[in-house]
């Protein structure tokens, strides 16, 4: 009864501070740190490049001097119809206040990109000159392992869309499967028919930028521009084997230059 404690009214207020403090920390939004993983997919486009083929043909046969060397140099063409897709494994972390309601958050992820067949054809003069062009096609696909670095952007005017950028380094593995090599003075014959497929790795970098938008509590819908690099490579096809038809030849060497793609993609990221 000193205490007061049997009159309600002393304990309405108290209520009501407990009540207001723990709102305060209800209110408190979900960390942006976390454990995340993508996946996506998209079209795009590859740049002309330069190729080259070198071998020789033997002159008598069998397989002995003398020896014609061959030397056919040029360009492809580029490719509009490229098929992407991949999957990321990723961790992002707080980030910093960079200013009034401004945010800045880092990742870091490794991306796994396949690169759908796509066949460029190159047009090479030959030297000699009197063996007219060859025409090579090289139907590639690729798979890029990448680490990157990603910065993603909170702005004061939405929560839930969020620009971003990344750079990215890792590795390639080029593939080359039923290759062509074609001279119109010599109708019907593949230059490399005995073995048309090759590969090669290079080293391989990107640039990335888009926005993300949240559609759910751990969901984002994601839609990016890339520029994919993929450095020089380096092929060995099969030698010419046509007996009765074709002179035979040396295996066949060809150097493909820095192949570079800009692709479109979307996709789906969830994070932990």
């Amino acid at each position: 009864m000193g205490l007061g404690l049997e009159k309600p009214q002393y304990l309405v207020p108290l209520l009501f501070g407990l009540s207001g403090i723990s709102a305060c920390f209800a209110a408190e939004p979900p960390g942006d740190e976390g454990v995340y993983v993508g996946a996506f997919g998209g079209l795009g486009a590859v740049n002309s490049t330069s190729l080259q083929q070198k071998g020789a043909v033997f002159l008598r046969p069998p397989r002995r001097l003398p020896r014609l060397p061959i030397d056919a140099k040029g360009s492809t063409g580029s490719s509009t119809d490229v098929a992407v897709g991949g999957l990321q494994l990723g961790y992002e972390w707080n980030g910093w206040d960079v200013g009034s309601n401004w945010k800045l958050r880092p990742a870091v992820e490794l991306e796994g990109i396949y690169i759908g067949k796509h066949s460029p054809v190159g047009e090479m003069p030959v030297r000699p000159t009197f063996l007219g062009t060859q025409y090579v096609t090289v139907p590639t696909t690729a798979g890029v392992f990448l680490a990157n670095a990603v910065f993603t952007l909170r702005t004061p005017y939405s929560d839930k869309i969020e620009p971003y950028a990344g750079i990215g380094a890792g590795v390639a593995i080029v593939s080359i499967k039923g290759s062509d090599s074609a001279n119109p003075s010599e109708p019907g014959i593949n230059h490399f028919n005995s073995d048309s497929n090759a590969s090669d790795t290079a080293f391989a970098m990107q640039a990335k930028v888009g926005l993300k938008g949240r559609i759910g509590k751990n969901l984002s819908l994601f839609a990016e521009y890339r520029y994919l690099s993929i450095d020089a490579t380096s092929y060995t096809f099969g030698s010419t084997d046509y007996p009765g038809v074709h002179l035979p030849t040396t295996s066949w060497h060809v150097d493909m230059g820095r192949q570079q793609y800009n692709l479109f993609v979307a996709g789906l990221q969830y994070k932990f």
